[in-house]
């Protein structure tokens, strides 16, 4: 079977910490380009934050040439819904710098990553990091759970599209 190259960029959206991940689907398996967190520092203003967002992740498309952006769906905790509405400003500056870049935006829920990673739609952090690292073949951990849930939407998102299958 031949696979077709291609990148996905996963996003774990949030406006202090962002985690991105590039996968690229190769003839045997997977390779992370790229990963990492964009930060924002809560004494600037929410559009600075937003600004820097933006910007990290133009680079980031630029640089790496996506065809898909998959990013973690909105999820809103009644306790805080200002924390909605920042997630909510975050992805659409994310959905914006896609859309500019003629980039396709896939979301998903979290507990559909879970549940094609782990097959536990309500797995933990850690079950989901152990998935992503089983399946990439990577010894380290990524340090950061945002990174490990931009990886896990990227491969969740390359397996949806037919493009990368890890069983």
């Amino acid at each position: 079977m031949t696979v077709r190259r291609c990148r996905a960029l996963g996003i774990d959206p949030g406006l202090a910490v962002t985690g991105f991940a590039v996968v690229e689907v190769l003839e045997r398996g997977g390779r992370v380009n790229d990963c990492g967190c964009i930060r924002t520092r809560s004494a600037l203003a929410t559009p600075e934050r937003l600004g820097i967002i933006y910007n990290r992740v133009c680079e980031v498309i630029r640089k790496w040439s996506p065809n898909l952006l998959v990013m973690e769906d909105a999820f809103v905790n009644i306790k805080y819904p200002k924390a909605a509405l920042q997630l909510g400003e975050v992805r659409g500056v994310i959905s914006v710098a896609a859309r500019n870049l003629n980039v396709n935006v896939s979301e998903l829920r979290p507990s559909e990553t879970k549940l094609a990673l782990t097959g536990n739609g309500g797995a933990g952090k850690e079950q989901v990091a152990n998935a992503v690292r089983k399946i990439l073949e990577i010894d380290t951990p990524s340090g950061s759970s945002h990174v490990s849930d931009a990886l896990a939407l990227a491969l969740t998102g390359l397996s949806r599209n037919g493009l990368f299958n890890w069983s």
